[in-house]
């Protein structure tokens, strides 16, 4: 029985192949017999039947280089498309800035140079900025600098194209600022670069709130430039003075441009200094 099923699958297999030649051949036959249209379009029929899995594939791997390019492409175009609109929203923040600028301009008879910041002194306490103006721009040694909120300093160094300001926050710069309220008068500095203070007398009267302007004293600010709040009042060892903390408009660290008023400090202080 072994070896009869092992010849019956043996002849099976045998058969097949035979089975497969016999159609080969009649269809071969068949195929010479036939019309040449009817040859053209079994031919064309059974060429796309093969070829188009491969077409199909090979359709699908472009299209999907061509979407792949494509999304690259809109990403670019989606990041120039940010930077101009982020660049359109800083310039309308500039423009906002600038004409608060003209209605600021008309407190004081001097002219005002625009000036952008592009340095700042290395360190953890700014002293110094760097602004994008010089000379040529008209500017000058002491003449004062401040921003929309209030007083930032005055030019220290000056060269062709560029300028260094010295900053309020800077210990060796001392000026005079005035009570509003009060009209008390005091010199403000800063011992660490951190608090600004001034020492005023006790009986002055000064609160927590007041508002400080430069008092004009001094030949190089002038009279009125907003400087800060009075924050704090510590009492000193000597009990008929009193330390104002005074807490400033305007923060440095986040400035981007400044106004430089075309002012040089008065003859008399000049002249004196010399």
């Amino acid at each position: 029985m072994l070896k009869l099923g092992g010849l019956i699958r043996r002849f099976c297999a045998f058969g097949r192949g035979i089975l497969v030649l016999a159609f080969l051949l009649f269809l071969g036959v068949g195929m010479l017999m036939l019309p040449v249209p009817t040859k053209e379009r079994l031919s064309s029929f059974f060429l796309s039947s093969v070829f188009y899995p491969v077409q199909y594939l090979v359709a699908s791997v472009d299209d999907y280089r061509n979407v792949i390019e494509e999304n690259e492409k809109l990403k670019e175009q989606n990041a120039r498309l940010r930077l101009e609109l982020d660049y359109a929203r800083d310039g309308m923040r500039e423009l906002t800035r600038l004409r608060a600028l003209v209605r600021f301009d008309n407190q004081w008879d001097y002219p005002i140079v625009t000036a952008r910041i592009i340095g700042r002194n290395p360190g953890r306490m700014v002293t110094t900025l760097i602004l994008n103006r010089g000379i040529s721009d008209g500017l000058k040694k002491d003449m004062p600098v401040f921003s929309m909120s209030g007083l930032v300093g005055k030019i220290s160094k000056v060269a062709a194209h560029h300028a260094q300001a010295q900053v309020i926050a800077d210990p060796n710069l001392k000026f005079s600022v005035l009570n509003i309220r009060t009209r008390t008068i005091g010199f403000a500095e800063t011992m660490d670069g951190k608090m600004l203070t001034a020492t005023i007398p006790t009986y002055a009267g000064i609160q927590v709130g007041d508002t400080l302007v430069t008092s004009g004293l001094g030949g190089i600010f002038p009279k009125g430039i907003g400087v800060g709040t009075v924050s704090e009042i510590q009492p000193l060892d000597m009990e008929v003075l009193s330390l104002m903390v005074i807490r400033p408009f305007q923060e440095v660290s986040q400035l981007e441009e400044v106004f430089v008023m075309q002012k040089e400090p008065d003859w008399i202080v000049r002249e004196l200094l010399q």
